[in-house]
């Protein structure tokens, strides 16, 4: 059985739909700044990120927002768009044939600070709130969604870092070929807080070094990248069974070959390319494709030292300099739990609209990452199989491949 995409949503530091979003990639914008409300962080060492493009939430009923924290209203307002782009109602779904497959790194770090916060200020629990906790849950996404939605369907969320969208749509994927679901909302998010941030530049994995020219980090690939740069946002796609899309007369806007996920169990943060070979090879396999077949490889390089090249060095030992690689973290930031699918409607946007984005900031490549053939500008190309990557921390690997309709 066929899987289709039929709908699609966004919140991003690219602006807040897929034409938005889409539209500020084909212009090379940058959405990196400076935030400086982290200049007097004793100890945080990059004080530049991405944040999201300012949305309205007041389309969400206030019964609703009581228990959401920003990724939570992201999430629902990117739900809604694809939703609508699917031309789906909620309330006309079969709940018996029917998945919410969202989530998160973990519950709202926001919302846990103030938590905390509360406990140190008053020696104790008084005075907490009674919504607190349904913020900084780990399913605190999903949950609200389904409220939000009035779904009553199957809800799981996954939560598994950077690879969580990705995880979030291979699972819905395989829901559906297996025949259990029929309709899949899937996806991702993360919010923005000076925590995430912290957790990459304790490893040296945040960049440090363009404070005073923030649009030209991160580098994916480059010789003088120096790390990545923390983002935020949700990401929506709906995923349809070929029944479901017959039935409904819907409109597909790319099909879902397969995706796979696999650990590497080596080392909690550091990549290695054997590994990340394995889960393409994976997800090829699962997807009745051969390597010859994919046209262009949307990379996860964030910018960092060794995982930039270990995924150059993976996806070279695969594809060699034969298919065009990129990477959309110079532009976006790494929106971290969102990236998967986000990168998902990009490459989908790519190859309907026959272009493929370069990967921004990429100036000069960095001699280890000189593996692969790299798009360092925007190419007008006619590609027709996209096979994507990310990668998390604590070894979590995943690769999933789409093809324009």
């Amino acid at each position: 059985m066929k899987v289709y995409v039929t709908g699609t949503g966004v919140i991003s530091s690219l602006g807040n739909s897929t034409k938005e979003m889409f539209g500020s990639l084909i212009e090379g914008k940058s959405a990196v700044r400076p935030i400086p409300a982290w200049n007097n962080l004793n100890g945080l060492n990059c004080r530049l990120a991405a944040p999201a493009a300012p949305y309205d939430n007041r389309t969400l009923p206030r019964t609703v927002r009581r228990t959401m924290s920003p990724m939570s209203e992201m999430t629902a307002l990117a739900t809604q768009q694809a939703l609508t782009e699917a031309g789906l109602s909620v309330q006309e779904m079969d709940f018996s044939k029917s998945l919410l497959s969202v989530g998160s790194t973990t519950g709202s770090p926001i919302g846990l600070e103030e938590y905390f916060q509360k406990i140190s200020e008053n020696n104790g629990v008084q005075g907490q709130s009674g919504t607190a906790f349904f913020k900084v849950m780990n399913h605190s996404v999903a949950s609200n969604v389904a409220v939000a939605l009035g779904f009553n369907g199957a809800v799981i969320s996954p939560s598994s870092a950077c690879a969580t969208s990705a995880q979030a749509v291979i699972l819905g994927w395989e829901l559906i070929k297996a025949g259990l679901y029929d309709i899949a909302i899937c996806g991702g998010a993360d919010e923005l807080h000076y925590l995430s941030v912290a957790v990459f530049d304790s490893v040296y994995a945040a960049s440090r070094g363009y404070h005073d020219s923030p649009s030209a980090t991160p580098r994916p690939f480059d010789k003088k990248r120096d790390g990545l740069i923390v983002s935020e946002g949700a990401s929506i796609v709906i995923l349809e069974s070929e029944r479901s899309v017959a039935k409904r007369g819907a409109k597909p806007l790319a099909e879902f070959l397969g995706g796979a996920y696999r650990c590497e169990s080596s080392h909690m943060s550091q990549s290695n390319e054997v590994q990340m070979h394995h889960v393409m090879t994976a997800a090829l396999e699962r997807s009745g494709i051969t390597k010859d077949q994919v046209e262009y490889v949307s990379a996860h390089a964030t910018g960092t030292m060794q995982g930039d090249a270990a995924e150059a060095i993976a996806i070279g030992n695969l594809f060699g300099k034969q298919v065009p690689v990129s990477s959309l973290k110079g532009h976006f930031g790494h929106s971290m739990a969102a990236c998967g699918v986000g990168e998902l409607i990009a490459s989908m946007q790519m190859m309907n609209e026959g272009l493929l984005i370069g990967t921004r900031n990429l100036q000069e490549v960095a001699p280890e990452c000189d593996t692969v053939m790299h798009l360092q500008a925007n190419r007008k190309v006619n590609a027709n199989i996209t096979l994507s990557n990310n990668f998390a921390f604590g070894g979590i690997n995943t690769s999933f491949v789409i093809k324009k309709i």
